[in-house]
């Protein structure tokens, strides 16, 4: 098989994972061969991987879904990283890849290991020159054949492939094309994506306890996989919908893992209702809210494993109750995690990556919880509250299951039915 414009995936690893590549490169390995996705080879360059495969679209596809990893592009390799060649290649691809009236911006990356005897500035004027003088003059492919039957037509369709051009700057560009020039070999690359960042799946090799009881427990979940912890999430639920409602964020969640199998813990938290119809305040389910969140780290403050995961910010809950859970935990002999902590646009970020619409999102079980409310739950509350909360814990934690399933698309209905 001729090398000269082979298709391949790109791998680029977060700087985060720089030093854990092999662990990296082993996750991808598993993620591959679990959607039986034949791996041909891999080369390691300085920068990134890449990767030759039976279906690089899959691969992509795969890899995009995985941590540790900036971002994934399909790409046509070059054999040589001879100036023109790569400029041939680049006016190949941007002739298929440019519609008409888009802007365009080449950039260009040269790995510390290659030996050529240009700079990324001269590659990318000559590509953005060759390639606008390719578009100014050729059809696209689609319009080739109708412009035979009309001239009319041909000298319209020209007219339109001529105003593809070169965008001044990349934020203002529609297509972008990018170049990466290795030690022995140079990549054109023909569609791009961002990845989830962070560190590889369980690079620390040391496990955490979560629980899942509202969206922003979820994104905790989230934040600490990005850190390379593999978390054992127990899902806390008050009633059937709410059991079905966490179970689908759950399911946001573990699909992220890279694992076959998976076991996770279900517990019924009792009580809340009642001791909401005892609690005669304006801001009812605001303080059934800090209720379930204090029961949630009672409970894993309880269970075996060293580190605990609670999704407590500043920005949303009182002070007084995270420097409680923090003493709380520590006497316990454990290790607080508290990814949330301090406040950052990183929530969000979580949110929408895991396809919670800003507008749906209210970072609580209870869709009219509000923050303000939260914060009028006092330590004089609290202290009215210790025998219900103690309650709560000691039916969540006796009445607790462990449920093993496939993560797969019918993991909803393998737990439900296993309840």
């Amino acid at each position: 098989m001729n090398k000269q414009g082979k298709t391949v995936l790109i791998v680029f690893p977060s700087q985060f994972s720089i030093g854990r590549i092999d662990k990296l490169i082993a996750n991808i390995k598993d993620a591959l061969r679990s959607k039986d996705v034949g791996l041909r080879d891999i080369a390691l360059e300085k920068e990134c991987l890449v990767f030759e495969l039976d279906d690089v679209v899959e691969g992509a596809a795969i890899t995009v879904e995985m941590f540790g990893i900036d971002k994934v592009a399909i790409a046509k390799k070059v054999s040589t990283a001879r100036f023109e060649e790569i400029l041939a290649e680049v006016v190949s691809i941007g002739k298929l890849k440019i519609l008409p009236k888009e802007k365009f911006f080449v950039k260009v990356q040269i790995s510390n290991n290659a030996k050529v005897d240009y700079k990324p500035r001269d590659l990318e004027f000559a590509s953005t020159g060759e390639l606008t003088a390719a578009l100014q003059s050729s059809l696209p492919p689609s319009l080739s054949l109708s412009s035979r039957k009309s001239s009319t037509f041909s000298s319209s369709a020209s007219s339109l492939s001529s105003s593809a051009r070169p965008a001044k700057n990349e934020l203002d560009a529609d297509r972008h094309i990018e170049i990466f020039i290795g030690k022995k070999s140079a990549y054109v690359c023909i569609d791009i994506d961002a990845g989830l960042g962070g560190l590889p799946f369980a690079c620390q090799e040391e496990k955490v306890l979560c629980t899942i009881h509202n969206a922003l427990s979820a994104i905790s979940c989230v934040a600490v996989l990005k850190c390379g912890f593999f978390p054992e999430i127990i899902i806390l639920y008050t009633d059937d919908d709410d059991l079905r409602q966490n179970l689908k964020i759950f399911g946001l969640v573990v699909n992220r893992m890279n694992t076959k199998n998976y076991s996770v813990r279900l517990a019924k938290v009792e009580e809340i209702q009642k001791q909401q119809q005892q609690q005669q305040q304006r801001r009812e389910s605001s303080h059934k809210t800090i209720l379930l969140e204090i029961v949630a780290t009672q409970i894993l403050t309880r269970m075996r494993g060293k580190g605990v995961v609670v999704p407590l910010s500043t920005a949303i809950h009182p002070l007084w109750l995270i420097e409680l859970t923090f003493k709380k935990i520590l006497s316990s002999n454990k290790i607080p995690w508290m990814p949330l902590l301090l406040p950052t646009q990183g929530i969000y970020d979580i949110a929408r990556e895991l396809v919670m619409e800003e507008h749906k999102l209210r970072l609580m079980s209870d869709q009219s919880c509000m923050i303000d409310g939260l914060l009028t739950f006092t330590k004089q509350d609290y202290a009215k509250c210790r025998k219900s909360i103690d309650i709560m814990t000691e039916s969540a934690l006796k009445n607790m299951n462990t449920i093993s399933f496939e993560i797969g698309p019918n993991y909803l209905h393998d737990i439900l039915d296993s309840v």
